[in-house]
């Protein structure tokens, strides 16, 4: 693997995300980074609010004796309403102070928030189509994404726009006039090689067509036919994450090889992810065995 390419874990793989957070059963943080850092990450994502510690100085604390740099933490974002995006910088401002108070090498992971008009249509590109943002819509969208990227830098830390299943902004055209309509020294991307293919894209052709404005990249791969009960409405997103959307690397649609040869030379942070819904401290041990076969595929393909 190049030696430019600097791996990073997120709690999402250990079964620490958004979706999870309410359960009481989860890994404890300190066994998740002894695990990681045993692995040979160098880095890791913040993941859900609280989970490393309430303040920056705790998730300090949390990180320092496993050697771990903090990459990045993710914020969602209400963009196609104005109040509901207002609301939503208070959590905004704490992420970036956070992460500047910690010295995170790695940006504010901004997206769109997942709401029930894309939840409905997520994964199925031809419904999905007559619920994207248009015209003003757009437009004001952007602009708030925009708005909240500069409000990062402004605090010291870089920012970067994830296209996420189950927001406005998941597809490929979607990226594209997002990008369109944003200043490129601004607004950047957090490419997601398993939300691009759930989306309808070709992470190989958006990694291509975006190579300037990616700035942080996630490496998921993704179970074709788990996929393919998505597109015919058999499954639900939310279904399909429990069934294990993201599959195994080498298991699935994505071509790990083709990706990493148009992002030779990327300088920042290659975060591998499998999305996991249940891991208890007990599944541990087959998680990282998963994560062994994970980076041998990467390594493999670059």
């Amino acid at each position: 693997m190049s030696a430019a390419l600097r791996l990073a874990s997120a709690p999402c793989t250990w079964g620490v995300w958004e979706r999870t957070i309410g359960r009481d059963d989860l890994v404890p943080p300190e066994r998740m980074l002894d695990t990681v850092r045993g692995l040979g990450y160098t880095g890791i994502e913040l993941g859900p609010p609280g989970y490393f510690g309430d303040d920056s100085e705790s998730v300090v604390r949390a990180l320092e004796p496993y050697g771990l740099a903090l990459v990045g933490a993710f914020a969602p974002l209400r963009i196609a309403d104005e109040d509901g995006f207002r609301d939503d910088l208070a959590f905004l401002d704490r992420t970036i102070a956070t992460l500047a108070a910690a010295g995170a090498r790695g940006p504010v992971v901004l997206a769109g928030d997942e709401n029930p008009i894309r939840l409905a249509v997520a994964g199925r590109p031809e419904a999905r189509r007559e619920t994207s943002l248009r015209g003003d819509d757009l437009r004001r969208a952007a602009e708030r994404v925009e708005l909240a990227a500069q409000r990062a830098l402004d605090g010291g830390v870089e920012a970067a726009f994830h296209p996420h299943v189950a927001t406005y902004i998941e597809s490929a055209d979607e990226v594209a006039a997002l990008l369109d309509a944003t200043d490129p020294s601004v607004v950047k991307i957090a490419f997601d090689t398993g939300h691009t293919v759930v989306g309808g894209g070709d992470p190989v052709e958006l990694a291509r067509a975006a190579r300037d404005r990616i700035a942080h990249l996630h490496l998921k791969d993704v179970d074709a036919a788990i996929l393919g009960r998505v597109r015919s409405g058999d499954l639900s997103v939310e279904q399909a994450w429990e069934e294990g959307l993201f599959c195994p690397f080498g298991e699935g649609v994505v071509d790990f090889a083709a990706v990493l040869a148009e992002l030779e030379g990327f300088e920042g942070w290659a975060v591998v992810e499998q999305d996991r819904v249940a891991v208890r401290s007990g599944d541990l041990d087959a998680v990282r065995e998963v994560e062994v076969r994970n980076l041998a595929v990467l390594q493999a393909a670059a």
